[in-house]
């Protein structure tokens, strides 16, 4: 009988024992639930390649992360949506992520259009917004607010610098402007005449030609571009609308009557199923925002090689943006110790974020004014070297300090008041 007792008190306490873990195991697995990152990006039609980059490069990130040990103990999640390069869709979806799927952060988009919508809404709800692609100089700038954040360069280097190289190199005094016609191709015209105009003051657009989102034919534009009278020829089309628009001006011989300004051009995701045979835009000036090729750092070739297995895309300036934002939002949320937007704004003000580029800039300061991280930009010549099978930035350049390369937080403060003015 004492012997039953006995075996009953021990399958007693293993029972209580048992239970225990159970509730435990709850307990911290309540503790673990995931942060969420909401990631809004075009994920279909002719730019998703920028889209698909961005999520392959997100999840590389928060998979290193999460092997860590995540942040503050609990995992991180990042979930993607489709803006469908519409301002209206990309806001609903960022509304979802946040209201559906408790993301705490959002992150992305290709689209300029789009990121103005999503950071208006963030602006009016404290949510942290961090510009992963999108870069009318506008979004920082003019609508510049506590609760944005770009993690990757603007409109005013990427085309100024390339301005610059243009008016050394050509100097010619009649302009064309041309791109797609919404945010971006209004805002990448007007930063490339004001910087090229500091080197050659007496120079004058004499034709703006600004072409729908969806074109296929652009015969008609390149005929306006080519009558215009111009010297120089400055585009901001990017992605599908590059490779159609080179197609045809080929064609129809532009490059030979005109010098290009291609900023778009110099960004390998474009140009990679393209050979020496195909038509692409030799001699353009343009930029390249991450020439991975030409980068000698252990965690850029770790990182290319991790993309590489994934996609067939090379890697790209929209995926590496979205790779060091994730890092940096986990870096500093561990640092803070806890979720709170304010405190998390705080420590990414000034900060300097790490960045698998050459030194001196594998640390990336972002600015306290405008929350503007001073990504470098290089420029060059489009053509072919024997390294790559396709069209690339070659004769390339880039400063050791690239906020000399935007504008000043003077500056800012000027546009910003006299867009106050305007609105009031």
């Amino acid at each position: 009988m004492k012997k039953m007792n006995s075996l009953f008190s021990c399958f007693f306490l293993l029972s209580c024992a048992f239970l225990f873990v159970l509730s435990t195991a709850g307990a911290v697995n309540a503790e673990k639930e995931p942060i969420v990152i909401g990631h809004v990006h075009t994920l279909s039609g002719p730019m998703a390649m920028y889209g698909k980059s961005c999520d392959i490069a997100g999840q590389i990130a928060v998979e290193e992360i999460n092997k860590n040990g995540g942040v503050m103990g609990r995992p991180l999640k990042m979930i993607s949506r489709d803006d469908k390069l519409s301002p209206e869709t990309g806001l609903r979806e960022a509304k979802s992520l946040v209201m559906d799927k408790n993301a705490r952060f959002l992150t992305g988009t290709i689209s300029s259009a789009v990121a103005l919508a999503i950071s208006g809404y963030c602006k009016d709800n404290e949510i942290p917004y961090f510009v992963t692609n999108a870069q009318s100089s506008r979004i920082t700038e003019e609508k510049g607010h506590r609760y944005v954040f770009r993690i990757n360069t603007n409109s005013y280097p990427y085309h100024g610098i390339p301005a610059i190289l243009a008016a050394k190199k050509w100097g010619g005094k009649k302009i064309c402007v041309s791109g797609p016609d919404y945010e971006w191709g209004k805002v990448a015209a007007r930063d490339f005449v004001e910087v090229y105009k500091e080197y050659v003051p007496d120079a004058e657009v004499v034709r703006e030609v600004w072409v729908p989102l969806g074109t296929n034919d652009y015969t008609p534009y390149i005929s306006s571009m080519m009558g215009s009278g111009a010297d120089i020829l400055q585009h901001s089309f990017y992605g599908g609308m590059d490779l159609a628009f080179t197609k045809q001006a080929k064609m129809m011989g532009l490059f030979k009557k005109m010098h290009v300004s291609a900023s778009c051009s110099g960004d390998p995701e474009t140009w990679y199923k393209v050979d020496k045979t195909d038509p692409y835009p030799k001699g353009a000036v343009a930029t390249c925002r991450y020439p991975y090729w030409a980068i000698d750092n252990p965690q850029n070739e770790k990182f290319c090689r991790k993309f590489s297995e994934r996609t067939d895309i090379p890697p790209n300036y929209g995926a590496i943006y979205q790779y060091i934002a994730v890092h940096a939002l986990a870096d500093v949320i561990s640092e803070v110790g806890s979720l709170d937007t304010e405190k998390i704004i705080e420590a990414f003000e000034g900060r300097e974020i790490k960045a698998p580029f050459d030194p001196p800039l594998d640390s990336i300061k972002i600015r306290a004014c405008d929350h503007q991280a001073m990504m470098p930009n290089w420029v060059g010549v489009i053509g072919f070297t024997e390294e790559l099978g396709f069209p690339h930035l070659t004769e390339m350049e880039v400063v050791d300090n690239p906020e000399e390369t935007y504008r000043s937080c003077e500056e800012i403060r000027k546009i910003r008041k006299q867009e106050q003015k305007q609105g009031d």
